[in-house]
């Protein structure tokens, strides 16, 4: 697979709608989630800033799930972190689901938006040392007032990595207009 040309890197990273519907259309198939680990923890021993993101107390309980986003062939496109205290309405949050969320939340009319907390360069776990990726983390808004965070990294083999950007750099930002970088 040919990683997509920069130019759609830089609209999935930027947009504020389904990553998943961007990334099927792009790749001209349909992606599965594989959830890997899911649990129970406090606030406290979830990511900073997912806890940060929602604004809960470090003591309170999230679902803390890490997950794939696949190809019918179980292909890793992404992976994803998802932290929430309660699943919105139209979600069960069961790990046994292999509709990804926002397609889950679409088909079962959930209202929702989404805000971008930060894009850009990332690492790919790999063999060793890991490669450059692109990144993405946002914060999903339900109607019944339940928030989502979500983080995911993509694969550079399917996602072309902002190589030339430093890791963490807003891939999104006025600072790197036009700029082009190709896959790592």
């Amino acid at each position: 697979m040919t990683a997509l040309p920069w130019a759609a890197t830089r609209m999935l990273l930027a947009s504020d709608g389904s990553t998943t519907l961007l990334l099927e259309s792009l790749l001209d198939q349909p992606l599965f989630v594989r959830v890997t680990r899911q649990r129970t923890v406090v606030a406290g021993d979830a990511s900073e800033r997912a806890a940060k993101a929602l604004a809960v107390d470090p003591r309170t309980p999230v679902v803390h799930r890490s997950s794939e986003l696949v190809t019918d062939d179980g292909e890793v496109v992404s992976l994803n972190t998802v932290v929430f205290a309660r699943p919105p309405a139209g979600w069960s949050g069961s790990s046994d689901d292999s509709v990804p969320l926002g397609r889950r939340l679409r088909s079962n009319q959930t209202l929702q938006y989404r805000s971008l907390l930060s894009s850009g360069g990332g690492v790919w776990p790999g063999e060793g040392r890991g490669v450059p990726c692109a990144f993405k983390e946002y914060l999903i808004h339900c109607e019944d007032g339940s928030r989502l965070y979500v983080h995911e990294r993509f694969h550079p083999s399917y996602v072309a990595a902002p190589a030339t950007l430093p890791a963490g750099a807003p891939a999104h930002s006025a600072r790197f207009p036009g700029r082009r970088c190709d896959a790592a």
